[in-house]
């Protein structure tokens, strides 16, 4: 990070440490496999999602060009699952009614009265319990496939997290609506065509992206032969922490606390002097910027009202850039677009949560084509 006038450079811990593994991973097989887990070198073969200086590429279709494009999340889904994509199709899932209703139960005993700002675990709980429920039930046939319980499970999630919004209860969609449309009600405010472009934008760009811990998690659990529903919830799990869903708060509090562009440059610069990271910024596998951080920071700047002041957001974008050598990432720009569409803060994380769950499916099928369980090996080192 180079020093605002002078010729000095810091670098964050993170920074070194990862160079310093790279380094080393170069002395032998052990310490390549460790540097291998840190944004290293591609340790699984997959079809699924390509990492291009443009941005995820599902399947050899740019995520970007799909949300320019208007791509309903349900298709984006569907081509992750295998399926040729299919933009003519109603974007709605019609879901089997004794599904349906086993969902809508499900979801009323889980995420009824839960706390937003703690729903992840709620989230995995409902993948658990939908799974128990259908089983019961004699709905859980071994030979479902993924795409059917997948799009069943989002399907709950979406109409659960009414339970956990302003209503207090879940939301009913009506026969065509689709994903975006129901989760933005869910979330207590009123769909127009504006927000559900918006929002199947934002799902159909985090729908993957390839190894991050929540989708190793979601392959080790598939090749150990846990269900999907069991493979779901340990992803969510895995991404509840303070680094992956926790961090959209971490933004938002930057962000809002005090939100002048001033501010937010006066912020940076002490965060910078310390080499920490500015929140929602520098992704290491695009030293150019996020290329989902650019297109969503679109949309907000152009749905914004006075409620969310995003001139101010890209003043202080534009100087990080300049300045810092420093670009916001995805998380940074989802807390935009959501504050911009004046959604409750907490839905940022759900709604990464949600859009991952499309591309965790398609890893649970492609690891279950993939013979052997993934069994890494730990070197021992001995406490000084």
């Amino acid at each position: 990070m180079p020093q605002p006038g002078t010729k000095a450079h810091l670098y964050s811990r993170s920074d070194i440490e990862r160079v310093v593994a790279r380094a080393a991973a170069r002395a032998g097989h052990a310490a390549a496999a460790a540097g291998a887990m840190d944004h290293g070198p591609p340790i699984v073969s997959s079809g699924i999602t390509e990492i291009t200086e443009a941005g995820p590429a599902y399947r050899g279709y740019l995520a970007s060009d799909l949300a320019r494009q208007g791509v309903p999340f349900e298709r984006v889904c569907e081509l992750l699952w295998g399926a040729p994509l299919d933009v003519d199709r109603a974007s709605a899932w019609r879901i089997p009614p004794r599904d349906q209703a086993l969902a809508r139960e499900a979801g009323l005993r889980i995420l009824h009265g839960a706390d937003p700002h703690r729903v992840y675990g709620s989230l995995a709980m409902l993948a658990l319990q939908l799974e128990r429920t259908r089983r019961m039930s004699g709905g859980g046939a071994q030979d479902a496939g993924v795409a059917q319980e997948a799009r069943l499970l989002i399907c709950a999630v979406a109409q659960a997290l009414g339970c956990v919004g302003p209503a207090r209860a879940l939301t009913l969609p009506d026969r065509s609506e689709s994903i975006a449309s129901t989760l933005i009600r869910s979330f207590g405010c009123e769909t127009t065509p504006a927000r559900i472009r918006a929002v199947n934008a934002l799902l159909v760009l985090l729908a993957d992206h390839e190894l991050p811990p929540g989708t190793l998690a979601v392959r080790a659990a598939a090749s150990g032969g846990a269900n999907l529903f069991d493979c779901i919830a340990v992803g969510i799990c895995a991404s509840a922490g303070t680094e992956i869903a926790g961090h959209y708060a971490v933004v938002d509090r930057f962000l809002t606390a005090r939100p002048s562009a001033t501010a937010l440059r006066d912020k940076a610069l002490r965060l910078h002097q310390r080499a920490h990271r500015i929140p929602g910024f520098t992704h290491p596998l695009y030293m150019g910027g996020d290329p989902r951080a650019r297109h969503l920071l679109a949309i907000a700047a152009e749905l914004a009202d006075d409620s969310f002041n995003m001139r101010q957001v890209a003043d202080f974008v534009g100087w990080a850039q300049e300045n810092l050598a420093d670009h916001p990432r995805h998380e940074f720009a989802v807390v935009c677009l959501v504050r911009a569409l004046r959604l409750p803060v907490w839905s940022a994380a759900v709604f990464f949560l949600v859009a991952r769950m499309a591309g965790w499916a398609a890893h649970v099928e492609e690891q279950r084509s993939v013979t052997g369980l993934w069994r890494p090996r730990a070197r021992y080192v001995p406490r000084p």
